[in-house]
């Protein structure tokens, strides 16, 4: 109960102005039935029973004010709200104090539910101003009575509102009072809508005629009002659809356990079929909106239209299932006959049997795929009808099986014999898709127990997307030669491909080996030791006697110095001065000694000089011998040489001895040294030098045979 004490000047009963001074008092209704319990003042509402000496006044004295009480101080609330309930509860105000209260007012408040109607006990009017008022003694309280008869399925709310004054004072000096009783429905459950049906079908109905369909909606709520309607068209469904009379869609109520109907009419204007939809507005907070499919047909004979006029599986892993549906509707007033095939390898309809499609209904076909090898899919689903203008529909079938299939080149790499310390080159293994689809390799790793020694050069970015038409990945590795022996890796490559045969389960394997050597056993040296510091083979020191002229490894130490006849194979350079190598004596036919020496040497390089020395005597025997003549001739020259070895010599009267390097004559091949004649001595002491051509800026090893002569 809420009171408000009031000027008579803004009470909405007063009639006349007054001298009251306005005030209002607003006391809720917690407040109020607190101020009830309570002994306050005697201004306030007291509580029955109250003793305190400021609550009333002595019997003797006869001097307390009215205070006005309503039972109940809460205001009234109402259980029954369906449809039908018809309550009627009263409310009772009393005087507790002494006096007497004059209600000038009692109503109900602005926009309180026109299914609350307020009425006095006795059947006196209701109080609405000063005129019409109401005396409350101690003795003489008054009673309300407040009908609820709820005409739908909205909650309900308002008030009663009374305002009373002290009928001690004159209304015009009075100050009015207000108090306000709150009303209210309470639901014990909400509505839900549940309609019997949430689809129409009409079926065939010929030009010009008509057929009606009805749908009802329960209310299986636990208490609630359900209000369904008003029902309208759905945007685009066409007006053959109507209500059977006007207002035949609009609002109904219905209590739980009870339903509401709705009738529509199917009237086709031409020769085709006609669906859309109703919508139904409903208190349902679950389901505002109901919508109900409505279709119809004025076409006699089974019309076959396919909803799915084309498959497509997309991309699918080979050995995966993938179903997708076929739906065929029958737009005809006669029943519809499919009779389902399939075209195409891995595919299978969920039934081939016929099937029978009652008019505007339609069924689905469920198509699964399970491809078997990968690449495109090019198939159809056939279906013979009854439809006398469609007897066959197809629908095509597409869609592509991955069956990625990872391929290396080549499988394995051998760094082969690699010396210790060393790193060697990258190698690469170059991967491929060679199957359908996008290939994913996703990791790149060597197998546990593989050679640390073996590593990675070149990774690229993982994952990798690899269709077949991409170039190739490469994957390189390289050998760090640290410990000597045999080293071996094994790299796992991780894809999704569908066969491996390099490997299982999706990894393929690809191995790389080397083996660790020292350095004698990865560079061997012909006549000398190598030297494999710089990380490759060299040649490091040459076996005595023996050059490396061309500074080639790979012939080694390839010149070895000349070999001393006498030596039986012993080597020895022949040295640049004299002393070196005396090819000894030579004399002329008539001289028992031999006329001619010959000696095979190498030049080792281009600042090798090998010197001979001999002696060629002009030996006389006439009339033995040179019966005729007693010419002389002393000469050398070197055969085999390579061009630019040439040899030089000078000759000297005997006994002069070896020497004479600034008297010498040089030639390209030959050097004549003396040419005698008829009756002198032509005895020559002879030195020899075996050289390159000044100029020459390549170490060469050449070969050559020095001829000396000595002879007419």
């Amino acid at each position: 109960m809420t009171t408000r004490t009031w000027s008579p000047l803004s009470s909405p009963a007063r009639r006349t102005s007054g001298r009251a001074v306005a005030h209002r008092v607003v006391v809720g209704v917690v407040a109020a039935f607190g101020i009830a319990s309570a002994s306050g003042c005697p201004s306030e509402i007291a509580a029955p029973g109250c003793k305190g000496p400021s609550c009333k006044a002595t019997e003797e004295e006869n001097t307390e004010p009215p205070r006005i009480f309503v039972d109940p101080p809460f205001g009234l609330g109402f259980d029954c709200v369906t449809l039908g309930c018809d309550v009627e509860r009263r409310m009772v105000v009393e005087n507790r104090g002494g006096g007497t209260i004059s209600v000038v007012l009692a109503r109900t408040s602005v926009g309180t539910s026109q299914d609350f109607q307020l009425r006095t006990g006795t059947g006196a009017p209701l109080p609405v101003d000063a005129d019409s008022a109401i005396a409350i003694t101690a003795d003489t309280p008054l009673e309300l009575f407040v009908r609820y008869a709820p005409t739908d399925g909205v909650a309900d709310s308002g008030s009663v509102v009374l305002e009373w004054h002290d009928q001690a004072v004159a209304f015009d000096d009075a100050v009015l009072e207000e108090v306000e009783l709150p009303l209210s429905s309470r639901a014990l459950g909400s509505a839900a809508a549940s309609p019997d049906v949430r689809r129409l079908n009409f079926g065939f109905v010929p030009v010009g005629g008509y057929a009606t369909r009805t749908v009802s909606i329960e209310n299986t709520g636990q208490g609630g009002v359900l209000g369904t309607g008003p029902v309208s068209l759905e945007d685009s469904t066409p007006a053959v659809f109507l209500e059977p009379v006007a207002g035949a869609w609009s609002e109904q109520f219905s209590n739980p356990g009870d339903a509401s109907t709705f009738a529509v009419n199917f009237r086709p204007d031409s020769a085709g079929t006609f669906t859309g939809a109703l919508q139904v507005r409903t208190t349902d907070g679950a389901e505002p909106s109901l919508r109900i499919e409505v279709a119809g047909t004025a076409i006699a004979d089974p019309k076959v239209v396919v909803d799915t006029p084309a498959i497509d599986f997309l991309a699918i892993r080979i050995a995966s299932s993938r179903t997708l549906p076929i739906t065929i509707r029958n737009n005809g007033g006669a029943p519809l006959t499919l009779q389902p095939s399939v075209l195409g390898a891995d595919l299978a309809l969920n039934t081939v049997d016929a099937v029978e499609v009652a008019p505007l209904e339609s069924t689905t076909f469920q198509l699964t795929w399970v491809p078997t090898s990968g690449g495109a899919l090019n198939g159809e689903v056939v279906f013979a009808t009854n439809d006398p203008d469609l007897p066959q529909v197809n629908v095509a079938v597409t869609g592509f099986a991955n069956a990625p299939s990872l391929s290396a080149t080549p499988v394995q790499v051998n760094f082969g014999d690699v010396v210790q310390s060393w790193t060697t080159d990258a190698q690469s293994f170059e991967l491929r898709n060679d199957g359908f689809g996008e290939l994913t390799i996703s990791t790149l790793a060597f197998e546990v127990g593989s050679s640390s020694q073996i590593r990675f050069a070149e990774v690229p970015n993982l994952p990798i997307k690899l269709s077949p038409d991409d170039p190739p990945v490469r994957v390189s590795v390289f050998m760090e030669a640290s410990t000597l022996g045999t080293q071996s890796a094994v790299v796992l490559v991780g894809s999704d491909g569908v066969d491996n045969a390099l490997g299982q389960n999706g990894t393929a394997r690809l191995t790389a080996s080397g083996v660790v050597v020292t350095c004698e056993q990865g560079c061997p040296v012909n006549n000398g030791e190598p030297s494999c510091g710089t990380g490759e083979c060299r040649i490091g020191t040459c076996d005595n006697r023996f050059h490396d002229a061309d500074l080639s490894f790979s012939n080694g130490c390839e010149c070895g110095e000349d070999l001393v006849p006498a030596g039986a194979g012993t080597r020895r350079d022949v040295p640049p001065v004299c002393g070196g190598q005396n090819l000894g004596g030579l004399g002329d036919r008539c001289s028992s000694r031999p006329n001619e020496a010959r000696f095979t040497g190498t030049i080792h390089g281009r600042t090798d000089v090998d010197l001979f020395f001999f002696t060629a005597s002009d030996e006389s025997s006439f009339p033995t011998c040179d019966v005729t003549s007693d010419s002389f001739r002393a000469s050398v020259r070197i055969e085999g040489a390579p061009a630019g070895l040439r040899v030089c010599a000078r000759g000297a009267g005997p006994g002069t001895g070896c020497g004479g390097e600034n008297q010498r004559t040089c030639g390209g091949t030959s050097v004549l040294v003396r040419d005698g004649s008829f009756g002198s001595d032509d005895s020559r002491d002879v030195t020899v030098w075996v050289e390159w051509t000044p100029g020459q800026e390549q170490d060469i090893c050449a070969n050559y045979t020095l001829v000396a002569r000595a002879r007419e």
